[in-house]
């Protein structure tokens, strides 16, 4: 059996649940189900539109209804004073994050006001994740998708959002120092060459040859299929991070594009008022459909500042049903860089002209 435990500190509140909805729990398959995303994400190098066989792949190290996941996820040691979103029944904590990321945390509060939600683990959470593996091969894929996840993803609920951002603080570093995958970056180029790494951990893993990817249905770290960008908020407080954030991303909303522009943030979008007359036949379906964001915001820390991280996929199509993705004007994502000014650190702006 192959083994490592690692010490985890959330930079943002992780707003997670289990059984109990209203509760707050970090749970190890919710943390999995991330690394198996993750996991497509890179080995998309290797199989690009062979879905099939990424599938075969996936289910080989993560298993299946059919056969059992050959890494295990466990999740212990918590450490950190839980808290609660509302203040009392059907009111929000002044306090609370949210209340200040009430426009990109807005389901956050909706949800506490329904009583479906309410406590979460604020930053400065610690707790300790252990990967087990049956093999080697299993391990190093399970390291390089945790390595990933941790660096580029976040965990929880409005995790696209900046909610439950992590970073690594101790454990076994020296097993993903041995694979070249840093824990720590002195400046964005460590950052490029261990993603870079990461990528190529897994080809090699798998012994596949990387592919010219392009077109894909599904999100790949790639530099033909997305952009991994840092943005520096001038700010060290995690919450004032985002909410930096929120006000340059509201007004690039509201004010840089049309409405029908907003779809490619992600479904179900509520769009209403004047600017839709274009699109009115088919508001029902845009308002009921669901689509993920394929932008991705978290933060990160570079050189012991705080910077936000912003991870873009282009897929295509970016919905199956042709009614909405006629409608998907992805150069949108490329003008939010370049309104935004971050700086690119993976990939290429091209992807979304």
């Amino acid at each position: 059996m192959f083994k490592a435990e690692f010490e985890l500190e959330a930079i943002t509140p992780i707003f997670m649940r289990g059984a109990d909805q209203t509760k707050a729990e970090i749970r190890a398959s919710s943390v999995k189900g991330l690394m198996r995303w993750w996991f497509r994400a890179l080995a998309g190098n290797y199989f690009g539109n062979d879905v099939v066989g990424l599938r075969r792949a996936e289910e080989f190290v993560f298993g299946s209804t059919k056969q059992r996941s050959r890494v295990i996820v466990e999740i212990s040691k918590i450490v950190g004073e839980k808290r609660r979103v509302l203040f009392k029944k059907g009111v929000i904590d002044k306090r609370s994050p949210s209340n200040q990321l009430r426009y990109i945390w807005f389901s956050v509060n909706l949800l506490a006001r329904k009583n479906q939600f309410d406590e979460y683990y604020p930053a400065g959470t610690k707790f300790h994740l252990k990967i087990e593996a049956l093999d080697e091969k299993s391990f190093r894929i399970g390291l390089a998708s945790f390595w990933t996840l941790v660096t580029l993803g976040s965990i929880g609920f409005r995790s696209r959002r900046g909610a439950g951002s992590i970073r690594f603080c101790g454990g076994d570093l020296e097993v993903l120092d041995d694979l070249d995958l840093k824990t720590e970056f002195k400046n964005r180029g460590e950052l490029k060459d261990s993603i870079e790494r990461a990528v190529e951990l897994v080809g090699q893993t798998l012994n596949k040859s990387k592919l010219n990817v392009s077109n894909v249905s599904y999100p790949v770290l790639s530099p033909n299929t997305s952009v991994v960008t840092l943005w520096d908020p001038k700010r060290g407080d995690p919450i004032q991070a985002l909410v930096q954030f929120q006000r340059e991303y509201l007004k690039f909303r509201r004010n840089e594009i049309d409405k029908p522009e907003r779809i490619v943030f992600g479904l179900p979008i509520n769009l209403g008022g004047k600017g839709v007359e274009s699109i009115r036949n088919r508001l029902p379906k845009i308002r009921s459909e669901r689509r993920a964001s394929p932008v991705i915001v978290g933060l990160i820390p570079i050189s012991n500042e705080l910077f936000v991280k912003i991870v873009k996929f282009k897929t295509k199509p970016f919905y199956p049903d042709s009614d909405i993705d006629e409608l998907v004007v992805w150069s949108i994502i490329g003008k939010f860089n370049e309104n935004l000014r971050d700086s690119i650190v993976f990939g290429k702006l091209e992807v979304f002209s």
